[in-house]
């Protein structure tokens, strides 16, 4: 998720490989496509849940809240791409949504569209599974109850890092706590210290990952507010403590 939140620039273009891909709902200005080359996906796109297989991939549009998590054992290979990159798609189908997002794919494109530098190249690929998705139809945008959503989400995403809490959020956004509160319940299916918690987890998890940070460092970074509550949070969601994690990844690197 935040690798797509931090390359949704305009007029821009990134890829980037995920194996057991798993990650909290989010939304984002660009477009993306989704291709799973190994196992299957479940992906939440505006809380319709669709099953993505080996050989399919699947299209999310600006501002859709989405999540994946993996069914089967795979890995998937993500382009994220702005709405000018496309120019002509994003202006024909403002306000509308795909009917079906999913579609089959060809192998070698997904190859070229990671190693190409030739930017026509590129949007002649990205092109050619629009037309393919369009084919599938295409419908009004459904924006009921969606707005405070996409509103919540991109609070959480810019601040999640701050140590913000719901009742400020409701302030901030205008509305009641209680409104609020219960509102993030019923369109998440869980309290906001949970869903906070999830984006500062995968925060923390890539520092892990991809930087020789000390595990404080990478704690207060992440927006937990203390080496305690971050261990108990990581073990909860993991099963293992931050280090065991650390050590776990460089063994399997080596």
């Amino acid at each position: 998720m935040l690798f797509e939140v931090k390359h949704s620039d305009s007029n821009h273009y990134a890829t980037v490989v995920i194996d057991n891909i798993v990650c909290v709902p989010h939304c984002h200005t660009s477009y993306e496509i989704l291709f799973v080359t190994k196992g299957k996906i479940a992906a939440n796109i505006n809380g319709l849940e669709y099953i993505v297989s080996k050989g399919e991939c699947v299209m999310i549009s600006p501002m859709q809240i989405h999540s994946y998590r993996t069914i089967e054992n795979g890995t998937v290979k993500i382009s994220i791409f702005s709405g000018d990159y496309i120019f002509d798609f994003y202006n024909e189908t403002k306000g509308t949504e795909l009917k079906n997002p999913i579609t089959d794919f060809d192998l070698t494109d997904v190859c070229l569209l990671n190693k190409s530098s030739d930017r026509f190249e590129i949007k002649s690929i990205l092109y050619k599974y629009c037309s393919k998705l369009m084919k599938n139809g295409i419908k009004k945008a459904d924006k009921s109850n969606n707005d405070l959503s996409v509103k919540t989400v991109i609070y959480i995403q810019n601040n999640f890092k701050n140590n913000i809490s719901l009742k400020q959020m409701a302030k901030d956004l205008g509305y009641s706590y209680n409104y609020l509160s219960s509102y993030f319940k019923n369109q998440f299916g869980c309290g906001y210290a949970d869903y906070i918690n999830k984006f500062r987890l995968e925060e923390a998890s890539a520092m892990l990952k991809r930087t020789d940070k000390s595990i404080t460092q990478i704690a207060f970074e992440s927006g937990f507010t203390s080496i305690r509550n971050f261990n108990v949070v990581f073990k909860k969601e993991y099963g293992i403590n931050p280090m065991i994690y650390r050590n776990t990844l460089k063994n399997i690197n080596s």
